[in-house]
């Protein structure tokens, strides 16, 4: 036989091989592993053997892992197995960039290898297989006993042939994997905010029926002045709930977006908590609890931290106690630690408490403890979701703790940086120095003149009947061009300015009196809370700063420490 015919021989038989491979991975019936398992099948019956394997292999933890196997013979080769690396052939073919053949290892430079005393192979031949790029393990095919025709090379293509087209396999699966885990997230992703835009529709829905309702009673004529006093607290309940919904959803959009930001200052602890406490004891008298501020002396009287967001944690973990609590009360236990450098606050009740798996569930955004906590007890499914993220920006964190039907306990650890906590911090041992500033000041009567600029006629009546029931004179300006001009025309104790007006803009007007060396306090009021606001507002030459809705407490505040001036 010449060498052209016998070459021509080999070309053809390779051929045959080469088709039954591509038979076995055109088939839509099988599935990735019965392709695997088949392809095996059919390169034991062409190279002679009774092993096939693909495998994992880890060189730093020594460890090799059969994952797809074919024994024509008995042999106790199963899938799952999991031997030492160091003690396989596989193991040199893992380091080969080659195919490694070994027609008979006892003959070979491989006889005195581990693996041939550990395994009993007497053949063996494979290549490692790279997945995305990186080695990740090997397809290998031997036998007990030495091939009866040695392998060619014609065999290692053969065999590097299997190992591409399993590592091509390999890469589809993983990312039909990751597709499928991205499409399930990406479904769970919508159906909880399919969930919570339902619910946030009830949310939003059932205080509007209330201030709507009871504005409509409040203007009929056959309602008792007693009645109508009953539904303008109810009016007002209602839209302060109407307004702590809307507030948490933009916090949580400012989060999630990156932009919110923590303006950090001196904080009273004290006061802080005097003020929880003012405002959570009433909605915990409405349900005959206990509303108790425990302090474990000493504490500083004063840390550096962002108020308002430390407020709003503690306002949401009240509220949540307060809400699923029947029986018994709730209360904040306040602690300092030395050593760690923190303060604690612990909001306790004893209410309807959580499971394990409740736990894990409520810090997550629109989620509550399961389907029927919003059914009857309402809520977005923010509060905790938000309250740990800010948690988290105020360098502490927020964790839970619960027995079911005994209550629950929520703690809020704050840790303090070198200028929160320093040699000149004075640390309270009791409350009693503490009681002139967290007594509340009753409201005294105010005088002055006072120029409020805003363009929205609701807007004006309202502001004005709030300052005239504080005693000072109003004088109202519909756009910010008429708020310059009345302002330096006008002898003015304060000037509250609407941010956004027709003709001339609160921002720009503000900074027209400035160029023109107007000196008196101006304080600007809008709808727009955003840092960016506020600094625009001070670049232009604001002193302060008051959010809409108005709340009067705030405006009186404001309005009383200028016109003291």
């Amino acid at each position: 036989m010449s060498k052209n015919h016998h070459v021509q021989e080999l070309l053809v038989e390779q051929g045959k091989r080469i088709r039954a491979l591509h038979e076995i991975i055109s088939r839509p019936d099988l599935s990735f592993d019965e392709q695997i398992d088949e392809t095996l099948h059919l390169g034991c019956a062409l190279l002679g053997t009774e092993i096939g394997k693909v495998g994992r292999q880890d060189p730093e933890n020594n460890i090799s892992e059969f994952l797809n196997t074919v024994v024509i013979s008995e042999l106790p080769v199963k899938r799952g197995t999991v031997l030492p690396l160091d003690k396989t052939f596989c193991q040199v073919t893992f380091a080969s960039p080659e195919t490694i053949a070994i027609s008979h290892v006892s003959e070979s430079e491989y006889k005195d290898h581990p693996a041939a005393a550990f395994l009993g192979m007497e053949s063996y031949i494979g290549c490692s297989i790279n997945v995305f790029g990186k080695k990740f393990g090997t397809v290998n095919f031997s036998n007990r006993t030495p091939v009866k025709n040695p392998f060619t090379d014609a065999d290692k293509d053969l065999v590097n042939l299997i190992g591409s087209w399993i590592s091509v396999m390999m890469e589809r699966q993983l990312e039909a994997e990751e597709l499928k885990k991205a499409k399930e997230q990406a479904e769970q992703a919508n159906k909880a905010k399919s969930e919570f835009l339902a619910n946030m529709s009830h949310e939003i829905r059932t205080p509007l029926t209330a201030i709507i309702g009871y504005s409509d009673f409040a203007l009929s004529d056959t309602q008792t002045e007693e009645e109508r006093i009953s539904g303008l607290k109810i009016i007002r309940g209602s839209g302060k709930h109407l307004l702590h919904l809307i507030n948490d959803i933009l916090d949580f959009s400012k989060i999630e977006a990156g932009e919110l930001d923590i303006v950090e200052a001196e904080t009273h602890v004290p006061s802080l908590l005097h003020d929880v406490e003012s405002i959570m004891s009433g909605q915990a008298k409405l349900k005959n609890l206990d509303f108790n501020i425990n302090y474990e002396f000493p504490i500083p009287e004063c840390i550096q931290t962002d108020d308002l967001r430390l407020k709003q944690i503690l306002l949401n973990l009240c509220s949540n106690a307060i809400k699923f609590t029947e029986t018994g009360g709730v209360e904040i236990n306040v602690a300092y630690s030395e050593a760690e450098k923190n303060i604690r606050f612990k909001v306790i009740d004893t209410g309807i408490g959580l499971t394990a798996d409740q736990i894990n569930t409520i810090f997550k955004p629109f989620k509550q403890a399961d389907a029927g906590t919003a059914r009857k007890y309402g809520g977005t499914g923010l509060g905790l979701s938000l309250s740990t993220r800010l948690a988290k920006l105020l360098n502490g964190e927020l964790t839970a703790k619960s027995k079911l039907e005994t209550g629950s306990e929520f703690e809020l650890v704050i840790n303090l940086n070198a200028d929160s906590v320093h040699n000149n911090t004075r640390f309270l041992h009791s409350l009693h120095d503490e009681t002139e500033v967290l007594e509340s000041e009753s409201r005294l009567r105010l005088k002055g003149n006072i120029l409020v600029a805003d363009d929205e006629i609701f807007n004006q009546d309202l502001i004005a009947m709030y300052i005239n029931d504080m005693g000072p004179e109003v004088t109202i300006a519909e756009n910010g061009q008429k708020a310059v001009d009345e302002a330096l025309k006008g002898n003015f104790d304060l000037v509250y300015m609407d941010m956004q007006m027709p003709v001339l803009s609160g921002v720009d007007a503000v900074k027209t009196l400035r160029e023109a060396n107007y000196t008196g306090p101006i304080v600007m009021l809008s709808a727009n809370a955003t840092r960016e606001d506020r600094m625009k507002c001070e670049q232009a030459g604001c002193d302060d700063f008051v959010t809409k809705p108005i709340d009067s407490d705030r405006l009186y505040e404001v309005t009383a420490h200028y016109l003291s001036k």
